[in-house]
C-alpha cells in the first residue's frame, strides 16, 4: 500500500507539473515571428521590407496568449513566383499561444487577407497582366519559438495558404490558389522595446495552368519592431 501511495503521489506530481508547463503564459520578451506571444495589454509597431513587397502593422495583445495585428502591405511582386507587379492589401495576422515550457513556445497562427492590384499580382502573364485583379484568402499554420538566451529567438514553422483570385476583364470565373511552405525566422532584441528580425518562407504553390511564371511560394522580410 505504501508503494502504491508513492506511485500515485508521483503520478499526481508529474501530471500537475505537465499541466502547469503547458498552461504557462508567454514570456515578456518581444517576439512577432515565433510561438511566443507578446503579453497582456502590449502594443507593438512593426515594419518589414523584402519580397514581394513591404508592410507595416500594429500588433495588439488583448491577453497573454493571443495577439492580433492589423497589417497593410504594398507589393511590387506577384503572389507566386518572381514576376514584378504592383498591388497591395490588408491582412489580420493572429497568434494563439498553446504551449510553453522552459525556452520553447508553440502557437497556432492565422492570417485572413485581401489584396488588389495589377492582374500580374494574381497570376496573369499576358493580355490582362496590367488590368485590375483582386484576391481573398486565408493563411494558417503553426509557429515554434526557441528562446536562445536574452537576445535571440529562432522561429520555425509551417503554413498553408488558400485564396480565390480574379481579374474581371479576363471574363473568367476566378481561380483558386493554394500553397504550402516552411518558415524560418531570427529575432534579435536590442532593448526591451526594440527588436530586429528576419523571416523567410519558401514552398510550393498549386495554381491553374498559365498563371504565374513558376509555382514557387516565397516570402522574405527584414525589419524592426518597437513596443510602445
Amino acid at each position: 500500500m505504501r508503494t502504491l501511495a508513492l506511485l500515485l503521489g508521483l503520478a499526481l506530481t508529474l501530471s500537475t507539473g505537465t499541466s502547469s508547463a503547458q498552461s504557462r503564459p508567454t514570456s515578456d520578451d518581444l517576439s512577432i515571428l515565433s510561438g511566443r506571444t507578446v503579453g497582456n495589454g502590449e502594443v507593438v509597431l512593426s515594419g518589414g521590407l523584402g519580397w514581394p513587397g513591404f508592410w507595416v502593422e500594429v500588433l495588439l495583445s488583448p491577453t497573454s496568449r493571443f495577439d492580433l495585428s492589423i497589417r497593410a502591405h504594398v507589393d511590387y511582386g506577384a503572389q507566386v513566383g518572381f514576376s514584378t507587379a504592383l498591388g497591395g492589401g490588408l491582412s489580420l495576422p493572429m497568434r494563439l499561444h498553446v504551449y510553453g515550457h522552459d525556452d520553447i513556445d508553440v502557437a497556432l497562427a492565422l492570417r485572413p487577407f485581401a489584396l488588389v492590384g495589377e492582374g500580374a499580382t494574381v497570376g496573369q502573364q499576358g493580355t490582362f497582366a496590367n488590368d485590375v485583379g483582386y484576391g481573398l484568402g486565408v493563411e494558417g499554420g503553426a509557429r515554434v519559438g526557441f528562446h536562445l538566451g536574452d537576445v535571440t529567438t529562432i522561429a520555425l514553422g509551417a503554413t498553408a495558404l488558400f485564396a480565390w483570385t480574379d481579374v474581371p476583364d479576363a471574363d473568367g470565373a476566378g481561380n483558386v490558389l493554394g500553397a504550402v511552405a516552411g518558415i524560418f525566422g531570427v529575432e534579435g532584441v536590442m532593448t526591451r522595446s526594440t527588436m530586429l528580425f528576419l523571416e523567410a518562407q519558401a514552398g510550393y504553390a498549386f495554381v491553374a495552368e498559365g498563371l504565374f511564371d513558376r509555382p514557387l511560394y516565397v516570402r522574405l522580410s527584414v525589419g524592426m519592431s518597437y513596443r510602445l
